[in-house]
């Protein structure tokens, strides 16, 4: 499994796989609903250096920030760290995901149809009815991204923080 590494000029690059290795860095990892390939950075894309041109790009840009922000070098996002061409690689990918995500430092869940608008002539959010009903907690890997990380910071499709899983606990459940 690769993680991303962030420059200090804020250009990402992959690391080595570090499967079978015990001296894997502190990294974050984002969790998010994928969008279509056309639109999210693939690892072809990272290999190939054309990235920057998908809109997917946005998203993998502001997390490298946020994890840079929180201390950390290393961040993972699983659509452009895994060579899905490689079916031994996607394979162990699939498997070894809860393991990935119970190492993580840090969870960001990316909740791209949460927007943190304010209701018409008001200073109340109306972001909660749409976290309820985002499509992030009807994906198939929701309960291990929520469960496996002792931390999950949830974040509006603008990059705002909504909260974490423990202060939007109430929320979660419903």
């Amino acid at each position: 499994m690769r993680l991303l590494l962030r420059s200090n000029t804020s250009e990402f690059s992959l690391t080595k796989n570090f499967v079978g290795d015990n001296n894997i860095p502190r990294y974050a990892i984002l969790s998010h609903t994928w969008g279509v390939d056309a639109e999210e950075a693939t690892f072809e894309d990272l290999t190939n250096g054309t990235s920057k041109d998908k809109p997917g790009y946005e998203k993998i840009r502001f997390y490298g920030e946020q994890a840079r922000q929180d201390g950390l070098q290393y961040f993972r996002v699983d659509t452009c760290c895994i060579n899905k061409a490689d079916f031994t690689e996607l394979s162990e990918s699939i498997n070894s995901m809860f393991r990935w995500y119970q190492n993580a430092t840090k969870c960001y869940a990316y909740l791209s149809d949460v927007s943190m608008t304010k209701r018409e002539g008001s200073n109340q959010l109306t972001w909660e009815p749409a976290f309820r009903e985002s499509k992030w907690f009807t994906q198939g890997g929701t309960l291990q991204e929520l469960l496996a990380p002792s931390f999950v910071e949830f974040f509006s499709r603008e990059g705002k923080r909504l909260g974490d899983k423990r202060s939007l606990e109430r929320q979660i459940q419903k």
